[in-house]
């Protein structure tokens, strides 16, 4: 128990350490406010949370966080963008998936189409949402939504196309590391199957046995 707490800590690590380096990748947008981060180590944070469950990509997301805004690669609006699509990855999952069983196909396209489309609305209105505010009318809002969109809809591709492929490496490295054999399960299920079936005896052999006696 010990050994399977120090690797999947080491694990987080590992996760934390790449969500860094991810967000030093991706361009920035310039607004009249500042620049604005293209969030793509959420990526590496849903990977984390389909490998290692969701509490433990909550902590390694929000550390990483901090971390990023000493690095200037990160601002509160990207916490804000991590926290959410967290949030639904939650809920698309519900609970943790076991690392003894494969995860449905039909999951893992739900969950990237879900995370890309959240990215592209939560950028596109978040942004709009703080040029609103920061200009007091609707024209400013839009202007920030016509700057922030090649953004969003940038980041809504990507998570498109990498959350599938990347959870499942995530999932594979971790039983890798914790020793899991997926087929575990498998087995017992298909066993339990056969228990539950019809059975059907052949009473020809036992008929032969009491004719010969």
């Amino acid at each position: 128990m010990k050994k399977q707490t120090l690797i999947k800590t080491l694990l987080a690590i590992a996760a934390g350490i790449l969500m860094l380096l991810v967000s030093f990748t991706g361009f920035q947008t310039v607004l009249p406010t500042g620049e604005a981060f293209m969030p793509l180590a959420g990526v590496i944070a849903v990977g984390t949370a389909v490998a290692l469950g969701i509490n433990i990509s909550f902590i390694v997301t929000i550390i990483s966080t901090i971390i990023m805004f000493v690095l200037g690669t990160a601002d509160w609006v990207i916490l804000v963008d991590f926290i959410i699509v967290l949030i639904v990855v939650g809920l698309i999952l519900k609970k943790q998936v076991p690392l003894t069983i494969d995860l449905n196909h039909q999951q893992l396209l739900w969950l990237a189409i879900f995370t890309g489309l959240v990215q592209l609305f939560f950028i596109s209105a978040f942004y709009g949402l703080i040029g609103l505010v920061l200009t007091g009318s609707p024209t400013g809002g839009l202007t920030f939504v016509q700057l922030i969109i090649p953004n969003a809809l940038l980041t809504g591709l990507l998570y498109g196309f990498l959350v599938a492929p990347i959870s499942l490496i995530f999932r594979w490295v971790a039983r890798k590391a914790l020793h899991i054999d997926n087929h575990h399960d498998d087995s017992s299920n298909s066993a339990g199957t056969k228990h539950q079936g019809s059975i059907i005896v052949d009473l020809r052999n036992s008929k032969n046995k009491d004719d010969k006696k």
